[in-house]
Formats: C-alpha cells, sequence, structure tokens
C-alpha cells in the first residue's frame, strides 16, 4: 500500500511513518516545512496544508492509497493568537485531505482529540455528544464534522489523547520537555487535578496502521491507554522509570490557573470500545508506555551527572 502520512515529523506522525514501513507499506511523509528530518527513513518533503494548489497538485501526482492526517497546529497560545491561521490547517486543511482521498479513490484517517469535550461527563464514548471549552477543540470539532461529511466509506476519524512518546526532535514530547525543563533548571509545575488517560506514540501509530488495512472500519473513534492518571503523577512516575529525584516536579491545580493557563477539561478519559476488540492492536499500560521513553541522544551528558540513579536506565545506551 502506498501511504502518505502528514505531519510525518511531529511525534505521532514519525511513529505512524515507522509503523507503516514495519508493515511493508510504501511510505510517503510530508511536513509542513522543509526540513532534514527523516521519518521512517525517509526525508520529509514540504507540504503545507494552507496551500490547497500544492496539496491538490502533489496527491494527484503521487495518487497514495491511503492518507493519514498527523498534521496540526495543536498549541493552545499558537491557536489563540491567530485562530484565523490555525483554522487554514485544523479545519480547511483536513477538509481539503479527506475530499482529495475521496477523489482518488485513498483510504483517509484523520487524527482528533479529546479536547472535543468539556471533561464533566468522563469516560466518553464516541457517540457521547462533544462541547469543546478551547478554540483548539472548538476547532478539531469542526473539522471531524466536516471530514466525515465527506462520505460514509473509506474515512474514519480517531480521536486520542495525551501522548507519550520520543519526538524526532527530542523537545516535543512530555517527557523530553521535562528533561529539557529539568536541565535549564526551570521550575516544572504539573496538575494534581486535571486526569487523562495518555496513550503511547507507537501504540497509536500501530493501532492507524491497523485501520489503514481494515478499511470496514469507517466512521468515529476513540484510542487511548488502559489507565487514567493525573499529569502531575505521570510527570512523577516518568522520572522514576528514569531513576531521577520526582521531589523536583511541584504539584499545582488546574483550578487555581485559569487565569494563565484559561479553561479547560479537568478530566478527560475514554471508553475504548468498540474499537479496542475489532483490532489485534491493544491499548498499554501507563507503566508499557514509560518503558518505551528515551533520554535524547543531545542529554546523554547532562542525564549521567544529573540523574539520582542513572545506572538503572544507562544500559538503553
Amino acid at each position: 500500500m502506498k501511504v502518505a502520512v502528514l505531519g510525518a515529523s511531529g511525534l505521532l506522525g514519525s511513529a505512524v511513518s515507522q509503523s507503516v514501513v514495519r508493515r511493508g507499506h510504501n511510505l510517503y511523509p510530508y511536513s509542513n516545512v522543509s526540513s532534514t528530518i527523516h521519518s521512517g527513513g525517509k526525508l520529509c518533503k514540504a507540504l503545507s496544508l494552507e496551500n490547497d494548489e500544492q496539496l491538490t497538485r502533489e496527491l494527484f501526482d503521487q495518487w497514495p492509497d491511503a492518507i493519514v492526517n498527523c498534521a496540526a497546529v495543536s498549541s493552545p497560545d499558537s491557536v489563540n493568537l491567530s485562530p484565523e491561521k490555525a483554522k487554514l490547517v485544523n479545519v480547511h486543511g483536513a477538509h481539503r485531505l479527506a475530499t482529495i482521498a475521496s477523489h482518488i479513490g485513498a483510504r483517509f484517517i484523520h487524527i482528533s482529540t479529546d479536547m472535543v469535550f468539556d471533561g464533566k461527563n468522563s469516560p466518553y464514548r464516541s457517540t457521547d455528544v462533544p462541547n469543546p471549552l478551547s478554540e483548539y477543540g472548538k476547532q478539531k470539532l469542526e473539522a471531524e464534522k466536516k471530514v466525515l461529511s465527506v462520505s460514509e466509506e473509506n474515512i474514519l476519524v480517531l480521536r486520542i489523547t495525551l501522548i507519550n512518546g520520543n519526538s524526532p526532535s527530542g523537545k516535543r514530547s512530555q517527557h523530553e520537555k521535562i528533561l529539557r525543563g529539568l536541565a535549564e533548571q526551570k521550575p516544572l509545575t504539573f496538575f494534581d487535578d486535571e486526569i487523562r488517560q495518555p496513550c503511547s506514540s507507537e501504540n497509536t501509530a500501530d493501532a492507524v496502521v491497523e485501520l489503514l488495512e481494515r478499511p470496514q472500519l469507517n466512521g468515529l473513534f476513540h484510542w487511548a491507554g488502559t489507565e487514567e492518571v493525573s499529569r502531575y503523577q505521570l510527570a512523577i512516575r516518568t522520572l522514576r522509570h528514569f531513576g531521577i529525584n520526582s521531589e523536583k516536579i511541584i504539584p499545582g491545580s488546574v483550578q487555581t490557573a485559569k487565569a494563565e493557563v484559561g479553561e479547560r477539561p479537568n478530566h478527560l478519559s475514554f471508553i475504548l470500545e468498540p474499537l479496542s476488540a475489532k483490532l489485534c492492536v491493544q491499548p498499554l499500560s501507563i507503566e508499557e508506555q514509560i518503558g518505551q521513553l528515551k533520554i535524547p541522544s543531545d542529554m546523554y551528558s547532562w542525564y549521567r551527572q544529573f540523574a539520582d540513579s542513572p545506572s538503572s536506565y544507562i544500559h538503553r545506551f
């Protein structure tokens, strides 16, 4: 199968690219900017979701059998600062990809988010009514509706949760940000009253590629890990995995930080059926996810000096 992956230089997109190759498919990775980042062993080609003409020409030229859209403007600050610009990628670009996929007969999977819910009635089924609180959540919900309106066949929207994983840059995932924050001696506060159900980028990628191979599964589904955890406890457990003193992490409250972070859901989790019962790939526990995490290569020297117990992890180098 010829698979085009949009957002291939990101945390999930790079994992999807690697899974595509592992499963024996032909990968065509795309990133929003020209870069030297490799994804799945191939150099990412620049392709902007903001440029309809370029997007259409490239995908019609390549004529892939499947398209996976992992591209998004997901930073709350970026979305709030320039909502209309973000919408070009998050809504219009996603809809355009679905339309192109329908025209060329390609399977299309669009990645969405748990942020389409307000967090008041977790855990959520895919059939529950969304109520996003943030501009990002509102844009992702609008994209879902537009993507699914294109066709009832060969299109799937997969909502996912907070992602654990190893990014190509070593700077994008939560554990990488924690480690770099410690290296820069920044105060690190994580909310102990914000509950999420994290997923693994590698595990989610494997689920996505299996879904590419299962064209009878269409519509809207949820994917996550098997456990709920607060952001604070997730940070603590991550540091323990690396043998780092968890006292360096400070607990905070999403309720008292509203003025700084804005309105956000304080409890987001999913009911994974019926999808988890249909796939060979199964969701992972938090410990299984944390076990996949790595120290970014440019931080090896700092880690050896800083970690309280690097010997518990050092064999990975």
